[in-house]
């Protein structure tokens, strides 16, 4: 007697899947970068890897804003395991925990990530999103990563105290400076290595002065 057996499920460890997942990231990752979220639909993300199937993106991640969490899991492991390590080089040392420091920690793993066409695809995501009024959906992830967490932290606890409550949008603005900087030099390929980490410093240098900005409570007419 012939059995109708039902298909099996594709496991998470299935390769050819995981390999379009990871395919359909990093080009939303990209599409996002350089066009905004409201501009790219799934199908074109989907067209981008040359799927046949239009709903590869609900198929796989089950909506854009799935997609987004999907880029942030991607890109955040390593990303927080450097801060981490940097974190642990600065303590180990002896450093003492400024604000300079501490936003370099924050800041250099973003220099330092580089997708294979050798640009800085994680950072410029992030403007793209901030540009499109998305960057809140990072706040649905941040548990995951509790190094960056601690960095965080530690950063709004050394802001001038009447700063202190803008923490976060301050945060913002100066991730939104680096990451600009960083678009600045995957668009100038002219640049030597050193000249486009002299470039970043500059940006950190500005980013620090304006993180630890003092609020001014003079009322101007």
């Amino acid at each position: 007697m012939k059995i109708n057996r039902a298909p099996q499920p594709r496991t998470r460890d299935d390769p050819r899947r995981m390999a379009t997942q990871v395919a359909l990231i990093e080009a939303a990752e990209r599409l996002f970068a350089d066009d905004g979220v409201e501009a790219v639909s799934t199908r074109q993300i989907g067209a981008a890897i040359r799927s046949l199937n239009t709903n590869v993106v609900a198929y796989h991640f089950g909506s854009k804003e799935g997609l987004i969490e999907a880029v942030f899991r991607h890109r955040l492991p390593e990303i927080d395991r450097r801060r981490g390590e940097l974190m642990a080089e600065a303590e180990g040392a002896g450093v003492d925990m400024s604000i300079e420091v501490l936003l370099r920690v924050f800041a250099l793993p973003l220099f330092e990530q580089i997708d294979a066409a050798g640009q800085h695809s994680y950072a410029r995501f992030l403007l793209g999103l901030e540009r499109s009024g998305g960057l809140a959906a990072r706040a649905g992830v941040s548990e995951e990563f509790p190094e960056t967490n601690r960095v965080i932290v530690r950063l709004v606890e050394l802001l001038p105290r009447r700063a202190a409550a803008s923490g976060p949008t301050r945060l913002r603005l100066v991730t939104s400076l680096l990451a600009t900087m960083l678009q600045i030099i995957d668009r100038s390929p002219q640049l030597t290595s050193g000249a486009a980490r002299t470039l970043f410093d500059e940006a950190l240098a500005m980013s620090a002065a304006a993180l630890s900005a003092p609020v001014s409570m003079e009322i101007r007419s």
